[in-house]
């Protein structure tokens, strides 16, 4: 969630009244109540002492961020108050805080949680923030400081200051974006198994020579071993939807409920999608159910993955499988019925059904009934074999015809998608698809009718049953091919250009909030970290932002590892290890699996030392 959506000009205040902690929080509470953001502002007011009691949330330089999940939470919101004379918070330090951040978030969102204090942090550590934050003269000068948004004076001027601030999101719009941020994560850990399993796969068809899976020998061991990305790479989708809803408890019902989706019901990636999210639904559901204390202790390791996966497999096998298979053979019949009818017709058919789901289960519908016939009407497999490469390539051409399209990480993607679409893999544009379904859906399906057709309308024969230019040897009429996969694949680029918006601006916001940024891959970083604080929020974050910024001002990779209330972030491995001088445990609270270190230096500090020291912490490593 973006802070820009959720500070205006009311929800900040330059001359706080409070003379004490007590006061303080009551104002600032009351200035969250008065913007609509809370139900029962006595109750938030009880929860965010409750928070008070697990730590005190005063920090350095004047500096306090208090916080709380509260049923008592309407909407998410954040508030910001400056007492000029300071306040005597009980901050670590002993000195009077006189810069108040309070963040109300609904009960259950850590989310809303994490990124807006990820923000925060961000801000905090910028040379110079504190100061000028202090020394705005207006309500509207804070708010640019904070959101970096110009604020932009119009004819109305004379009669007072406009505010421009962005409008908060609806619920029914942030509920989507949450939804689209358990789908992206469940895709990026899908890719490598797409990229891998596809590419091998398709190797070992080109260098057969046939434009067929080989049947023996080294070649048949390394089409099975991409058959098997291929096939695990729905399970994964499914299972990482889950864990990002429920955490690691989700992980087992959303993986199991989609291998057998998948495997008995034929419902493609399209239903490991809708099975990772029934899966992590059902589990944090089971999560809010109150457990006798002997029995907490297994919650997450037996009770929410057993009953999660009964009911998640439950509703596949007795709701949705049956349904969905059904469906899939009126398809099989339906396709059939066309075989005698125009070829315009069944074009169209033949190729939005390839390109639609892209080796789901539409796409395999379509498929095998060309594939089957491939000895009796190579035609069939001709257009098909068209559309079977033009998702990925038109992608691939998209973000190379319009990149201010796509962020930077779709514009790599399209080079593995291009790829992919020359050697027949369609699943090389689900990221795109998986992203951006509204948009990128009807371009893919439009670029497989056009190059489908155009395969039938140039009698183009493709004996072979698979797709992309590496059939070409065992194609009849291979300038019809070639100009069907071309067509078709710009027909996508255009269509999708023409929909998409421009990100270039997000981008750029995105570039400065990832200015000091922890190392991702692996084995890369010099030092590693490891941030956690009782609450899981605003200190484990502060910390990790602050020896990231160290870092990059020193030179230094490091890579941190967050034990943060939305669980592990950007979990550190043996290859990490192996390659890294040492790691620094910056904690308050015990940290998860420190075994993991037994053969590496540990410089153990707490987090405050952390955000206090950042610099001199890490020369100390050299």
């Amino acid at each position: 969630m973006d802070i820009t959506t959720l500070i205006d000009t009311d929800s900040i205040c330059l001359e706080l009244k409070a003379q004490t902690k007590q006061q303080v929080l009551a104002e600032l509470v009351d200035i969250l109540d008065s913007s609509g953001k809370l139900v029962d502002k006595d109750q938030f007011l009880r929860d965010i002492w409750k928070r008070e009691e697990i730590g005190n949330t005063g920090f350095e330089e004047g500096i306090a961020i208090p916080h709380a999940k509260s049923h008592a939470v309407a909407k998410p919101g954040v508030v910001i108050g400056i007492s000029q004379p300071g306040i005597d918070y009980g901050a670590e330090d002993g000195e009077l805080s006189d810069v108040f951040f309070m963040l109300a978030s609904p009960d259950g969102d850590d989310h809303h949680h994490i990124e807006v204090l990820a923000q925060i942090s961000s801000k905090l550590i910028e040379d110079g923030f504190i100061a000028k934050l202090k020394a705005a003269e207006s309500v509207e000068q804070a708010l640019e400081l904070l959101t970096d948004i110009d604020m932009q004076q119009s004819d109305s001027v004379c009669q007072g200051i406009v505010d421009q601030s962005p409008e908060p999101q609806s619920a029914l719009k942030q509920r989507l974006a949450r939804g689209k941020e358990h789908l992206l994560f469940g895709t990026s850990h899908m890719i490598p198994f797409i990229v891998a399993g596809g590419v091998l796969l398709s190797l070992s068809v080109m260098i057969s020579g046939h434009g067929a899976v080989p049947e023996q020998g080294l070649l048949a061991d390394v089409a099975q071993m991409g058959i098997a990305g291929l096939t695990l790479f729905t399970v994964v989708l499914g299972g990482y939807i889950a864990y990002s809803i429920a955490d690691k408890p989700g992980l087992a019902p959303g993986m199991i409920g989609s291998w057998i989706a998948v495997s008995h019901y034929n419902t493609g990636f399209l239903g490991a999608i809708i099975v990772g999210f029934i899966a992590g639904f059902t589990v944090n559901a089971l999560k809010k159910i109150t457990l006798p204390d002997s029995m907490v202790s297994l919650s997450s390791i037996f009770i929410y993955p057993l009953v999660g996966t009964f009911v998640t497999c439950g509703a596949v096998m007795w709701l949705i499988g049956a349904p969905i298979a059904t469906t899939m053979a009126l398809l099989n019949e339906w396709l059939a019925g066309l075989a005698g009818s125009g070829k315009v017709l069944l074009g169209t058919v033949l190729g939005a059904m390839t390109a639609f789901d892209m080796g789901g289960p539409i796409n395999k519908v379509a498929t095998l009934f060309a594939q089957t016939q491939v000895n009796t009407q190579p035609w069939l497999m001709g257009g098909v074999g068209i559309a079977i490469c033009t998702p990925p390539l038109g992608m691939a051409l998209a973000t190379v015809l319009a990149p201010r399209k796509f962020k930077r990480d779709e514009r790599e993607a399209g080079k593995a998608a291009g790829i992919m679409g020359m050697i027949g893999i369609s699943e090389g544009a689900i990221p795109f698809a998986a992203a951006d379904p509204a948009r990128v859906l009807p371009a893919i399906v439009a670029g497989g009718i056009v190059g489908n057709i155009i395969g039938f309308m140039f009698h183009v024969l493709n004996h072979a049953p698979w797709g992309g230019w590496i059939v070409l040897p065992v194609v009849d009429g291979k300038l019809g091919y070639i100009l069907g996969t071309l067509a078709g694949a710009l027909t996508t680029a255009v269509i999708t250009i023409a929909l998409k918006r421009n990100v270039t601006e997000e981008e750029e916001r995105l570039a400065v909030s990832q200015a000091y940024s922890s190392v991702a891959g692996e084995g890369v970083a010099d030092i590693l970290a490891v941030t956690s604080c009782p609450s899981g929020v605003a200190h484990t974050f502060l910390a990790a932002k602050s020896l990231e910024k160290a870092a990059h001002s020193l030179g230094i990779k490091i890579k941190v590892e967050t034990q943060g209330a939305n669980g592990v972030n950007n979990r550190i491995t043996e290859a990490d290890i192996k390659k890294a001088r040492c790691v620094i445990f910056a904690h308050d609270v015990a940290i998860n699996h420190p075994e993991r270190f037994t053969n590496i230096k540990i410089i153990d500090v707490s987090t405050k030392d952390a955000m206090i020291n950042a610099v001199a912490l890490l020369q100390s490593t050299r």
